[in-house]
């Protein structure tokens, strides 16, 4: 078990810092959005990881208020980037305003 243990957990950090890359290079707010809300979801993975290969019960608190945090970012960042970079829906106001 614990091999299959050690390789999930590359797997989870491989993903950790393919994700880091993106969110330093993604060249607008909503593709840093996506990163940051998968890496959340990867360290809620990771969290569980651990809580099955120990048994512990004690981290389950720790994954409810990570899952609520990541819900609440991933629902603020796309609220605010909601009227930020969307051009198409500009230039169809703007020709909905010029028809009338």
């Amino acid at each position: 078990m614990s091999i299959v243990v050690i390789v999930v957990a590359a797997m989870l950090g491989l993903a950790a810092a393919v994700l880091l890359v993106r969110m330093t290079v993604g060249p607008t707010i909503l593709d840093r959005s996506v990163a940051l809300d998968v890496l959340m979801a990867v360290t809620i993975c990771a969290v569980g990881l651990y809580a099955g290969h120990t048994g512990s019960t004690t981290v389950l608190p720790l994954l409810l208020g990570l899952s609520m945090v990541g819900f609440v970012g991933a629902v603020s960042i796309a609220r605010y980037a909601s009227g930020s970079d969307d051009v198409a829906a500009e230039d169809d106001d703007d020709q909905r305003q010029g028809e009338r």
